[in-house]
């Protein structure tokens, strides 16, 4: 193959590249878009694919759009208009289902837009270097300047805004903003080298929505990329933070670092869907396993006769107890402990089972256990269409049932798919 290589895009890849095909050998192509021909340099080359970037792109699809912003490696899917972007995820979760657990009609439905494609996340964890406050290049460690970030929450951007002005001399090495969408304020953890308490009294003071500034000293390790999906925990730190969110008629009280939906309107269609999905009833013990801070069981807790929530990341389990007694929550029971230590010392029996992993999906033992407690009905909650369809296989070889998968887009402009999978016991 040579450096320059032209071809026509047939297809969206999971991860949000354009797929091709030269001489029989697949290429992936960032950026390119289904039926648009292109001009390709070559970036990679192995026996089975080869991948480039565009050089030119030699006739466009009508779904190409401008975007918003210069650099897009924080928002790789902005040049997509938006009912495309829902129409390839349908498709990837439908590929990754057919090709991974063997289905050869995957039930899948039309994907639920965001309300907001735009200005939606409530979270942001950015980089600082020499001053410059941004995200990582892909690929690189070289900060990108953004000036302003049209995927956050107002309150996030005016955050920002206030700490550019002040930031420039600082020994900054990174921070993490986190704003309430329910009562529009937003807190900070800022990380450096040295002492910042004097920029974080500033950057308050400037600041009418921030309302509260925590400091800490952090390896460079325990900082994460910004352009990975929200669910790994960070490193613990007990800081004297918190912030409010109201979810499913529920006010949560969150540390700095606690995982939550970075997209709350869609968080409540996610809750939605759980609740149809596992058809509780008064009397039904519910099993939340991968339960973060209680997201979704303290709202179903209301519904059912008790629910037991694991949970291994300490914080988050304190988070979601210290939120369970401001509502006045006494049926849920949280175990600190990895889901799959937990569930196969578990006796009890559950009606239903909620799952909602990380992106490495369930261990073995966690699915083994599940195939051992055979609940009537379990609820998957997915950011990874590939480990989804790897985790249903084993559950629909042991008797479950795939009634129905529903992408959610959580991450409008980026090429992240959430997904609710519902299956039925022996229907």
């Amino acid at each position: 193959m040579n450096d320059f290589i032209e071809l026509t895009i047939d297809s969206m890849a999971q991860g949000g590249e354009g797929v091709g095909r030269v001489d029989g050998q697949v290429v992936f192509v960032g950026g390119a878009l289904p039926g648009e021909r292109v001009r390709v340099r070559l970036t990679e080359r192995r026996p089975s694919y080869a991948r480039g970037v565009i050089e030119t792109i030699l006739a466009a699809s009508p779904e190409r759009v401008a975007p918003r912003v210069a650099s897009s490696d924080h928002a790789p899917w902005q040049h997509i208009a938006y009912p495309a972007q829902l129409r390839f995820k349908e498709q990837i979760v439908r590929e990754q289902l057919m090709k991974i657990a063997g289905i050869d009609e995957p039930p899948v439905l039309p994907s639920i837009g965001s309300p907001q494609p735009w200005g939606y996340r409530n979270t942001a964890h950015l980089h600082v270097q020499n001053g410059t406050i941004g995200y990582y290049r892909a690929g690189s460690r070289d900060v990108v300047a953004l000036d302003h970030d049209p995927l956050l929450l107002p309150e996030l951007n005016a955050a920002l805004a206030g700490l550019r002005e002040i930031a420039a001399d600082a020994t900054l090495s990174g921070v993490t903003l986190r704003a309430s969408a329910a009562f529009h304020y937003s807190v900070a953890l800022l990380r450096g080298e040295r002492d910042l308490e004097d920029l974080a009294d500033i950057w308050l003071m400037r600041v009418p929505s921030l309302a509260g500034v925590a400091v800490a000293q952090l390896e460079a390790s325990a900082e994460r990329d910004e352009d990975e999906p929200d669910g790994e925990d960070e490193a613990a730190i007990d800081l004297p933070l918190t912030l409010h969110e109201e979810l499913g008629g529920v006010i949560f009280e969150l540390s700095p670092q606690s995982f939550f939906q970075v997209n709350v309107a869609q968080a409540r269609r996610l809750l939605e869907l759980a609740r149809v999905g596992l058809d509780l009833h008064g009397a039904d013990r519910l099993l939340d396993a991968f339960s973060g801070a209680g997201t979704f069981a303290l709202p179903l807790a209301r519904e059912v006769a008790s629910v037991v929530a694991i949970e291994e990341n300490p914080q988050a389990v304190a988070d979601g107890e210290r939120s369970a007694l401001l509502n006045e929550i006494d049926n849920v029971r949280f175990m600190a402990i990895p889901v799959e230590r937990a569930l196969p010392e578990l006796n009890e029996r559950f009606a239903g089972v909620l799952l909602d992993p990380p992106r490495r999906g369930c261990h073995p033992a966690t699915i083994a256990a599940l195939l051992r407690l055979a609940p009537r009905r379990i609820v998957y909650i997915s950011c990874h269409p590939g480990i989804l369809a790897r985790d249903l296989r084993p559950l629909l070889e042991g008797g479950y049932r795939l009634a129905s998968v529903q992408p959610v887009d959580l991450f409008p402009q980026t090429p992240h798919i959430e997904s609710v999978a519902v299956l039925e016991y022996g229907a």
